[in-house]
Order: structure tokens, then sequence, then C-alpha cells
């Protein structure tokens, strides 16, 4: 909970024993919690949490205004028991779903950010995108980026999504329902727009060349989500650059609209085509960068004097990581670094995995033990059998983990416990023990196993 939450939710209560208190003092109440909510409101942002307090509170001055006191010991009772149930329930609503916020611990640099909008002119946007999403057909690709730096300008928390037109909670409902044939409500995630995430614009470079890593998200994942891992590694010193493969990607907010995935693998006619087409979203994203074409000067300057594209590594998320295998295959890379790859579509079109880069695999507990009586092949089954390297190779699982651990999704992500997406991890373990893999991994430094991080056996 934040400043404003806890201010509030005191004052509310106050409010609620008003019996007990002068007029006077209960009139200053009333002020501070008017005055308190409308700062909130301007400061932070709009919160529908808030709305059963915001009823109390006009309840209040009405109450005050008018000095209604109910006379009736039952209806005294019943009055007293909905204010405190109202109050309570959005108590709970506040602390279960809050703002998520993405701070940067321990960091060597603040972070710079920056969105950059990327037309392709030379590429039509591929059949295996179209077929998942509302993309039109036949036209020039677009993808959007984000690009996160180190900077020794100091910074803090700053809402970077809040002003946009689209409301990516919204989204993300939007996907479930579509994908589950549910009916959440669409306002359940609509505060998410407020996130907070420790990154600055138009930030000073910090005076070095520094390495480039690239995020691959995976089915229906968004470049935002991985946010919480992203700063953490630009602020060790690299350039990191999320993309949103437009078509797969839950949703990209492109200057000309919202393009979202319709949510179903069957209507995907090629998994192993849309990786490759993804590899090469990934490559079209570094050239385009390279060629310095068409972005802010700002990025120019941090493209041309302070970007060492001689040293890229790929970190990519389930189709992500297959993404990302396929696209070192055939250019040079760092570092591989690989959260639950999706590799079985590739062994059944290629055969074999065969790394060019040193490879660091980690695993979900779900997809190291949770398919063990599948007649099907399991992704651990691939890593054992069929990945083929003269490089080095490490792999490691993270306990009592889910394939969505791997991914901040805003207020989910510190309910591990009570979702079916992510395990039993708690979320701050979890971001502490994938920042540590990355950034060792990165640095080609041997790992420690931990509670959490447990090395496979070949």
């Amino acid at each position: 909970m934040d400043f404003f939450d806890i201010a509030i939710l005191l004052l509310v209560f106050g409010l609620m024993l008003n019996k007990f208190i002068s007029k006077r003092l209960f009139f200053l109440s009333l002020i501070l919690v008017v005055l308190s909510s409308f700062s909130q409101i301007y400061i932070v942002g709009f919160k529908w949490q808030y709305v059963p307090l915001f009823l109390m509170i006009l309840i209040y001055v009405v109450k005050y205004r008018f000095e209604y006191s109910a006379k009736n010991n039952f209806l005294k009772f019943v009055s007293f028991f909905l204010l405190s149930s109202t109050f309570i329930i959005s108590g709970l609503l506040i602390y279960f779903l809050p703002v998520p916020s993405f701070e940067n611990e321990n960091k060597k640099y603040s972070v710079g950010y920056e969105e950059v909008h990327i037309q392709l002119d030379n590429r039509k946007n591929p059949v295996v995108f179209e077929e998942l999403s509302n993309l039109p057909k036949g036209i020039n690709r677009e993808l959007m980026i984000d690009i996160y730096y180190p900077s020794n300008e100091e910074t803090k928390l700053n809402q970077i999504v809040r002003y946009k037109s689209e409301n990516w909670g919204v989204s993300v409902i939007q996907y479930l329902n579509r994908t589950w044939q549910i009916n959440i409500p669409e306002f359940l995630f609509n505060h998410l727009k407020l996130s907070h995430i420790e990154v600055g614009t138009d930030l000073e470079f910090s005076n070095f060349k520094a390495p480039v890593v690239v995020y691959s998200h995976g089915w229906a994942g968004e470049k935002i989500f991985a946010t919480d891992q992203l700063i953490h590694i630009a602020s060790e010193g690299y350039v990191v650059i999320a993309i949103d493969h437009t078509g797969l990607a839950m949703f990209t907010d492109l200057p000309s609209g919202s393009i979202y995935n319709t949510g179903s693998t069957d209507a995907s006619s090629n998994v192993f085509g849309v990786m490759k087409e993804m590899a090469i979203d990934i490559d079209d994203t570094i050239k385009f960068l390279k060629n310095g074409q068409n972005y802010s000067e700002n990025i120019q300057t941090l493209i041309m004097e302070h970007t060492n594209f001689d040293d890229i590594s790929i970190l990519g998320h389930s189709t992500g990581g297959g993404s990302a295998l396929l696209y070192c295959m055939s250019n040079e890379c760092n570092k591989l670094i690989l959260q639950d790859p999706y590799f079985v579509p590739v062994v059944k079109e290629l055969n074999k995995i065969e790394l060019n880069s040193d490879t660091y695999f980690i695993y979900s507990e779900d997809w190291y033990s949770g398919y063990t009586d599948s007649d099907s092949l399991t992704e651990i089954e691939v890593y054992r059998n069929y990945v083929e390297s003269d490089k080095q190779t490490f792999g490691y699982y993270l306990k009592a983990s889910r394939h969505y651990d791997f991914l901040a999704f805003g207020s989910i992500s510190p309910l591990t416990k009570y979702t079916f997406l992510k395990g039993s991890i708690d979320y701050n373990t979890s971001l502490a023990t994938n920042n540590y893999f990355n950034t060792r991994a990165l640095g080609g430094n041997l790992l420690r196993e931990s509670d959490y991080l447990i090395k496979i056996q070949k």
C-alpha cells in the first residue's frame, strides 16, 4: 500500500467512529479525506478499488450536512454493519489488487526508457501472424519495441503507461476471456495502467559502449510483462531491447490502433513458422536500429555512440525461446538465455537442437517435472536428448514455479499462491532468482544452486 492508500483508509476509519469524536474533529476529518481523495486521483490516478470508500465519504458528507442520525437501534446496527463491510471489502481490494511497482534494487546504474515504433517497408505481415490476430491482411509489418539503457543520472518511479489511450490491464482481461471463454469483468485490472516503473526518459547515457540484450516474449506474451527483469539487466550495464511480436503478442498498441492475439494456438497452421518469423522480427529490429532509421535524436545518440552491436545476447521465454534459438543459429550471439523454451516444434522440424552460443536453460518446475506421465515428447526430454553443442550449456529449474513465473503479470504477480497462472513461489523470490540467473549468465559466471535454483542433471 502507498501513502494515499494508508491515509485514506485511516481517515475513513476515523469517520466511522464519529460518535466518539467531536463535531469539529469530524468536520476536519471530512475535509482531510476529501482533499486526500482528490490528491490521490490527481497524483496517482483513479483506482476503481476506491469506489466503495468514495461512496462512504459521500454518505458521511451528507450525514454531516443534514445532521442525520438514525434513531432506531436496529437501523444503527444495519448502517454500521453495511459501512463496516464496505470498508473491509475496499481495504482488501486495495491490498490484494495493488498498483504494481517495478523497482530496481542493488543497481549499478539508473535506467532510461523509450518506446520506438518500427515500420518495415520491405516486409509484409507474415500469414502466421495474420492467422492469430486481427491484423489486416497484406499490410507492411510494424513493431513496437521498448529500449532500456544504463545511465548515471538519477531517476525515480514513473507511470510510463498512464497516459496511453490503451489500457494493458483491460487487454489482459480481454485475452483471458477470449482464450478460456470466461467473463471476468474488464474493470478488474484497469488500474494496471497506473503501474510504477523505476525508469526515466531522456536520461544522460553512461559513458561506455554497452552490450545488447534482446528480449523475445512467448505466445501471447507482451514486452512489458518482463519489465521487472529487463530494468534489472539494464541497470547492470546493458542496452535492453524488448520486442512486441505484432499479431502473436497479447496486444500491441500501434499508432494506428491495437492489434490483439485471438488467444488460441489452434488458429496457427505452423508453430515452427511462427518462431521463424519471430526470429526475423529480432533480425529486422537490430538492423533497423543499427541503420539509424526514423527514431528520436535521443535514441540515435544511444544507438550510434553507446551501444555495442558486436556483443548481442538473446533472452527468450517459451515460444520466444524458440525464436531466440533460430536467430542465434544464423547470427552470432554472445549468450543465449532460455526460460521454459518451447523446443518440441523445432525438434520435429529439424530433428535436433544445435546451439552455437553459450546457453543457459532455466525451466519452471511445472515444465521440469509436471509432464512425466505424458506420452508426448516433453521439453526436459528435448533438453536431455536432442541438444547438441560445442559451447557451454547449463540447465536449471526454478523450484515451486509454473510457466508464468518468468513474467511480471501486474497485480497477479504478488498473488502467485492464489492463481492458476503461477506456482506457489513468492513473486519476490522468483524475481530475485531470475535476476541472479540472468546477470550471472550474461556475465558468463558460474551459477550456484540455492533453495529455489536447482541444477538439472543431463
